[in-house]
């Protein structure tokens, strides 16, 4: 069995495949040092010009399926595992059809979150006290809640793997405002709430032509509100695999192909807290280090993501304290 793996950020799609038993073929803009223990091969691609047909090329050299991740959701190639709907990466579409079906989405009013049409992660996200005029922007109001998110599978029926308290400009992790930080699985909330999120989650996947891994992500306020929905693997794939002793490659295959999945329950509380440089830093940690993830091979600019700290068990925030200043000691 062999795959090509395309996207920005591929790392964690590529270990799941491997574990799993496929041979990998990585295709990425980010070529981290550990990404080379799960490829057969990595291939740098500075775009998505350029990514689609050095994709095709792979898959066909190799007689190999595709899956397509982070920033790469939308390639049209063949023989891809999973399926993206247009109007998903669309956000003016994507609120568009929510609102439609009744779906609890932030309204208008000041002050107003400014998000770019197309892209995720928080990048590029802002608050004003006026709306943008743009039709590159979307803007909602804001809501002050916590965030979360449901992982999903979508085939034959349409299953939530588990819920996963999202991480979002973390100050101690060097994030910026409202960009993607990580995440800690499973998610603890009311019991009511988990069901409402459970349900919206499931409505909103059924709207559109989705297949395999998926994930909604939520604010919760006076009620759940869907913020977006990420048609691919999430970042939370670590965390989710960690807590319940699962491979979400393999669950995320037998979806594509119609086959039941079974889900077990959290089995202990793993995260994923991304780091981001408040410098120029080089590094020097092995690629197998337990600790930490998605490890440069080069120098990493300031403001850049360095890596991904992981953690399990109690006081997952403490520990990833914890291992961020062992990363400040392991600088070359």
């Amino acid at each position: 069995m062999k795959v090509v793996v395309a996207g920005t950020n591929i790392r964690n799609v590529a270990e799941s495949a491997k574990k799993a038993g496929w041979r990998v073929f990585a295709v990425t803009k980010h070529c981290d040092a550990d990404l080379y223990l799960y490829a057969d091969e990595v291939v740098y691609v500075s775009g998505k010009n350029v990514a689609k047909e050095t994709v095709r090329r792979i898959a066909e050299s190799h007689n190999a399926h595709v899956v397509l991740s982070t920033g790469f959701e939308d390639l049209k190639v063949d023989n891809t595992l999973g399926r993206a709907d247009r109007d998903v990466l669309d956000k003016k579409r994507f609120y568009r059809v929510l609102e439609r079906a009744g779906v609890p989405v932030p309204g208008k009013g000041s002050p107003w979150i400014v998000k770019p049409r197309r892209g995720g992660g928080g990048t590029g996200v802002f608050l004003s006290e006026e709306p943008v005029n743009s039709k590159e922007f979307v803007c909602q109001r804001y809501i002050n809640g916590v965030l979360c998110s449901a992982s999903l599978l979508c085939g034959r029926e349409i299953e939530v793997v588990t819920l996963n308290h999202l991480l979002s400009g973390w100050k101690e992790m060097n994030a910026p405002d409202f960009v993607y930080s990580g995440n800690i699985t499973p998610f603890i909330c009311d019991p009511d709430i988990k069901k409402e999120i459970c349900k919206i989650a499931v409505e909103t996947a059924e709207l559109f032509d989705l297949q395999g891994s998926v994930g909604v992500d939520f604010v919760i306020a006076d009620k759940p509100y869907v913020l977006e929905l990420n048609p691919r693997f999430q970042g939370s794939l670590d965390s989710v695999e960690w807590s319940l002793d699962v491979n979400l490659f393999s669950l995320h295959v037998a979806s594509c192909e119609g086959k039941s999945v079974h889900i077990p329950k959290p089995r202990r509380t793993a995260g994923r807290a991304i780091l981001f440089a408040d410098r120029e830093l080089k590094l020097n940690i092995p690629p197998t280090h337990p600790f930490f993830a998605d490890i440069p091979a080069g120098n990493t600019e300031k403001g850049e993501p360095v890596l991904s700290i992981l953690a399990s068990g109690n006081n997952i925030i403490s520990k990833i304290l914890v291992r961020k200043r062992l990363v400040y000691e392991m600088q070359l």
